[in-house]
């Protein structure tokens, strides 16, 4: 789905938008092969809290978007999960910026196709049913995978990059070092 031209908002401009994040790779530093099963495993990078505070001002709404196999392969229960998000949470509680408008994880795993799991748009689109003046076309994904840019193309956001090592690809529409750097851009 394409037909507009992507651009990042600036100033005012974002109140308008909303915006996608993914977690791992985002937000905490990435673990490769692995996952972080409790809350001393998340390594949130660089200033996350003081950049989600820009961003829960800049946007309309912030939605968190992420893959979480490690609970659909069982080396993690919901609840460890839950743990590790509060983490996030606290961390974000504690610099006063709000939790995200909605949460939405996927636990299924990379074999099984579900259209929760990214590249899949379900977790998206029932954002959607949530906030229905969702527009794709002011919305923008921000991500650290091959599989986040995919989701944005299926309904036309903005694709952000954040780099990761990891991954080595190059559809996004632009891309940055870090979240901060991504923030500094607006």
């Amino acid at each position: 789905m394409s037909g507009h031209k992507p651009y990042l908002p600036k100033g005012e401009t974002c109140k308008e938008f909303t915006l996608f994040l993914d977690r791992d790779g985002v937000l905490n530093e990435p673990i490769v092969d692995d996952y972080a099963r409790k809350p001393d495993d998340l390594i949130l990078v660089d200033e996350v809290a003081e950049s989600l505070r820009v961003l829960s001002h800049k946007f309309q709404r912030i939605v968190l978007v992420t893959n979480q196999q490690g609970v659909g392969k069982q080396v993690m229960s919901d609840v460890d999960l839950e743990n590790v998000h509060l983490k996030l949470y606290k961390a974000m509680k504690k610099n006063n910026v709000n939790w995200f408008d909605v949460a939405f994880y996927a636990p299924y795993l990379k074999t099984n196709v579900h259209s929760w799991r990214k590249p899949q748009n379900g977790m998206l689109l029932k954002a959607k049913t949530y906030f229905s003046d969702i527009d794709w076309r002011k919305s923008i994904m921000v991500g650290d995978s091959p599989g986040d840019m995919l989701l944005a193309d299926s309904l036309g956001l903005t694709k952000v990059r954040i780099e990761n090592p990891q991954f080595t690809f190059d559809n996004q529409d632009f891309s940055f070092a870090s979240i901060r750097a991504f923030v500094q851009s607006l």
